[in-house]
């Protein structure tokens, strides 16, 4: 156990174009990650290619720290304190946007009439917890005459939201608010919802379904997405899957986020009154995605 927390470090420290030193490549290298050459030791070009072929190759190892710091809170029973700086924030809504690529082209593939929403609609899209915009900014491009409204209840958060927005030539088409998706009172309003619950407490999850389902258009489509996956189907993955879904639920605990499995998370979109609940699979490979359908007619 402690040799792979040492490895993981030493993974994120080879990020870069400076050579390692000989104990450094010697440590990645009996783990199949570096290989030496005529200037010294170095990253394996295969995994060199993929962490600095990245827009922003220092997100890898400011995450693995990140991640290491959070562990050794937990290890001494201390709350972990909110270290993300500008910098980082955007890099994490960049990895979300990113995501949110291969979400659209899942649900084009999957959902009869989506890909023509997108493209040739005037879909709106409420983008719960919308961080620096990524998310809004990927639906944006890709549905040219798509709104976007983004709720947060960071005020940094929508700083750099505008920020971003505005870089991109996009402010003017995405909203943001200081707002608790719990509290949003509008009915008839959205096409599209995007809805993750790794940025909200159980609490707020649960008291903003009927909300969500309210502010969608009749058959609007909300897209859900929890960071666990769905039981296993072969039993060789269950010993792994088990191992991962612990440590998942343990570090959602201790953030306070929602840490509804895809299967908890379907019931209860189906016990608010949504329709056509069904699982999208894991398309960016790290979180389930489920859609979920507004009642076509409204109940009287």
């Amino acid at each position: 156990m402690f040799d792979r927390v040492w490895t993981l470090a030493a993974l994120a420290a080879a990020v870069g174009d400076t050579p390692l030193s000989k104990e450094h490549g010697e440590l990645l290298a009996v783990s199949g990650l570096a290989e030496r050459g005529g200037e010294g030791w170095r990253l394996r070009a295969d995994y060199d290619a993929v962490l600095t072929g990245q827009p922003t190759p220092d997100a890898f190892p400011r995450r693995i720290a990140e991640l290491l710091r959070q562990a050794a809170d937990a290890a001494e029973g201390r709350t972990t304190p909110d270290r993300s700086d500008d910098a980082a924030s955007l890099a994490d809504g960049r990895s979300s946007g990113r995501h949110m690529r291969l979400f659209l082209d899942a649900l084009t593939d999957r959902i009869p009439g989506f890909a023509e929403l997108l493209e040739h609609g005037s879909p709106r899209f409420l983008d719960v917890g919308t961080g620096v915009g990524a998310i809004s900014a990927v639906v944006m491009e890709r549905s040219p005459g798509a709104r976007a409204v983004g709720l947060d209840v960071d005020p940094r958060a929508l700083r750099l939201s505008e920020e971003y927005l505005t870089e991109l030539g996009l402010r003017d088409r995405v909203e943001t608010r200081l707002q608790d998706v719990a509290d949003i009172a509008e009915s008839d309003t959205y096409d599209l919802v995007w809805f993750p619950l790794s940025v909200l407490d159980p609490e707020t999850a649960e008291a903003a379904l009927p909300r969500l389902r309210a502010a969608l258009r009749p058959g609007g489509l909300l897209m859900a997405a929890t960071a666990l996956a769905s039981e296993p189907e072969a039993e060789t993955d269950t010993g792994r899957r088990e191992v991962h879904t612990a440590v998942a639920r343990w570090r959602m605990s201790r953030a306070g986020t929602t840490a509804w499995e895809p299967e908890e998370l379907g019931r209860k979109l189906s016990a608010c009154g949504f329709e056509d609940v069904r699982s999208a699979g894991s398309p960016s490979g790290t979180v389930t995605l489920l859609t979920a359908r507004a009642p076509a007619v409204r109940e009287r």
